[in-house]
């Protein structure tokens, strides 16, 4: 059996269930495509251009709205998304960041309504704002380092790679959306219906790696680190393993509320039980 899946970089259970073999102990190849924006992922997983995505559950919220793409959320990867505005040395405040273009990956989805709601409580209008359209976090972050940015949303390792170049930290995610959920695995629940077997051999393969992981937390830091994860992001995602891979219901409530404060929650409004599909764990 063949999936196809899309990521921006492969979170902790993925490099799980690669480095245990899980994947092809249950008879599947994945095919893995590393995307340069959410926009590419949205449209491609509505198109059945790939059978899995593995985005933010913002982005399912907002591709089911804008492009009918019908897509499920079936576990959750990471307990939650450590992010933080970075900016150059010069800017000292969120006001004078917001005074030139932010990059972002979207305007409309994922990491951008945490950005929304920080100018919001500094007094800010975030509609007046300017805002370049990078695309995924590593191009994010290349731009910023090649000056072609002034300051944008991090994750790890990036954020720490920023800060080593002399870029200044301007909030932290944990202030703004403390609750704001990590990565999931959504499909289209026509392709989880028409694949079924395929669809649980692939969540059955990292539950397996992920339930390893909390059993042997050294050895799940030692992959990670393997694969690029640096030393302290790696202890931490091994520490922090979501048991069971199961969707939060404070992520979802947390994800719903940004957009309901930005004015971008669909109408009608969507509901966790319609959108989160546990039965494939």
């Amino acid at each position: 059996m063949r999936i196809r899946q899309i990521l921006f970089v492969p979170p902790a259970p993925i490099v799980w269930a690669e480095h245990r073999g899980a994947f092809a102990a249950r008879g599947l190849e994945v095919e893995t495509t590393q995307t340069a924006s959410s926009d590419q992922m949205g449209e491609g997983l509505a198109a059945g251009t790939w059978d899995v995505g593995i985005p933010v559950m913002d982005n399912v919220v907002a591709w089911n709205a804008e492009r009918a793409a019908g897509l499920r959320i079936v576990a959750q990867l990471e307990r939650s998304t450590i992010m933080a505005f970075c900016a150059k040395r010069e800017l000292e405040s969120l006001a004078q960041a917001a005074a030139q273009p932010i990059a972002v990956d979207a305007t409309t989805n994922g990491f951008v309504l945490v950005l929304y709601r920080a100018l919001a409580r500094a007094g800010l209008d975030w509609r007046a704002g300017r805002y370049d359209t990078v695309g995924g976090v590593r191009h994010r972050f290349e731009a910023l380092a090649a000056g072609r940015a002034a300051s944008t949303i991090l994750v790890p390792p990036f954020i720490d790679m920023a800060l080593e170049r002399g870029f200044r930290k301007l909030w932290d995610g944990s202030e703004i959306a403390p609750h704001y959920p990590g990565v999931v695995v959504a499909a289209r629940e026509r392709w989880l219906r028409g694949q079924a077997e395929a669809a649980r051999a692939y969540v059955g393969a990292l539950c397996e790696a992920n339930a390893w992981a909390i059993e042997h937390p050294e050895e799940a830091a030692a992959a990670l680190a393997a694969a690029r994860y640096a030393p302290r992001a790696a202890e931490r995602l091994a520490r922090e393993a979501v048991p069971g891979l199961e969707p939060s219901a404070e992520g979802w409530n947390e994800v719903v509320a940004l957009r309901r404060e930005c004015g971008l929650l669909p109408a009608p409004e969507p509901r966790a039980a319609e959108v989160i599909d546990r039965s494939f764990l």
